[in-house]
């Protein structure tokens, strides 16, 4: 049986394990943008191989399923960015407002706002963890679901 003071502490590890995990959810979604900003075309390490994703273009509107068809609809749009820009950052995201929550072990549900030029995206993402117990997680995107808005009015 537990005591009061040994369920306070187990409480307190698994917050502690939370805000790590929340901090490397960040990380893994901060490389990415990074990676897009310099066009690159390697995304592979950021997607499981099952993944799915809606893209928020019009010319994109069905659910891309598996890493590659999602890399290479990404490695489409870099092409496109580089004949219209001359040098990275491409895109120049920025991110806020994220929220992290814990569905089950190795299962995140992540939501934010990207920025870019004058437009935002809101961003569903859930993310698995394909390390073992006690592993520093390495979060994948398992299905990412984009749209764009316009940047926001006061009011």
């Amino acid at each position: 049986m537990q005591t009061g003071m040994e369920a306070a502490q187990a409480r307190a590890q698994a917050g502690a394990q939370a805000a790590a995990d929340a901090q490397e959810v960040q990380a893994t979604l901060q490389a990415l943008l990074a990676a897009l900003d310099r066009g690159e075309d390697a995304l592979e390490p950021w997607f499981t191989p099952e993944a799915t994703m809606y893209f928020p273009f019009r010319n994109s509107q069905a659910l891309l399923h598996g890493r590659a068809a999602i890399v290479a609809r990404f490695a489409r749009m870099n092409a496109q960015l580089r004949q219209t820009r001359a040098a990275p950052p491409y895109i120049g995201f920025g991110m806020r407002d994220l929220a992290v929550e814990w569905l089950a072990p190795g299962w995140a549900l992540a939501t934010a706002i990207f920025t870019f030029a004058d437009q935002w995206g809101r961003r569903t993402l859930l993310l698995r963890s394909d390390e073992p117990a006690g592993a520093a997680p390495s979060w994948r995107i398992h299905h990412l679901h984009a749209s764009n808005l316009e940047a926001p009015t006061s009011g």
